[in-house]
């Protein structure tokens, strides 16, 4: 692995995700710096800086950690659905202007105007989180 890629992102999952924004269509491109760095360039314009972890229960120490290490991420990401964050860490998040998702969650985000202000709805159209309990 890359010096950069100790978080645990296999090789698989970096290639699964590449190639989903290469499909997805409100992704105009991206190009991968530091192996598990993002920058994503959205069709309206704008480039997304996502960085790609691996963590089942992501936390605010894994935030301040990615933070430290790519102090330029705007969205730190767990990289499987299964994956997810504590509510601590997803109002954190929120407090300091930083998407935290799953990747599921991302995909979905990027069909928003406000890609942070993001979540998925239940069949009422509730707010659904990936929260995880650490």
């Amino acid at each position: 692995m890359s010096k950069f890629n100790d978080w645990g992102v296999s090789y698989s999952t970096i290639t699964f995700v590449e190639r989903a924004l290469h499909d997805h269509n409100r992704v105009a491109g991206y190009f991968r710096d530091k192996d598990i760095l993002f920058n994503i360039k959205h069709v309206d314009g704008h480039t997304i800086q996502m960085l790609l972890v691996n963590e089942y229960c992501l936390g605010i120490a894994a935030i301040h950690r990615a933070r430290s290490e790519f102090p330029e991420a705007e969205y730190i990401v767990t990289c499987a659905n299964w994956n997810g964050y504590t509510r601590d860490a997803k109002q954190y998040g929120r407090d300091n202007d930083i998407g935290i998702f799953n990747i599921g969650e991302f995909f979905g985000a990027l069909y928003w105007t406000n890609h942070k202000d993001y979540y998925k709805k239940d069949d009422d159209g509730n707010p659904v989180y990936a929260y995880k309990v650490a």
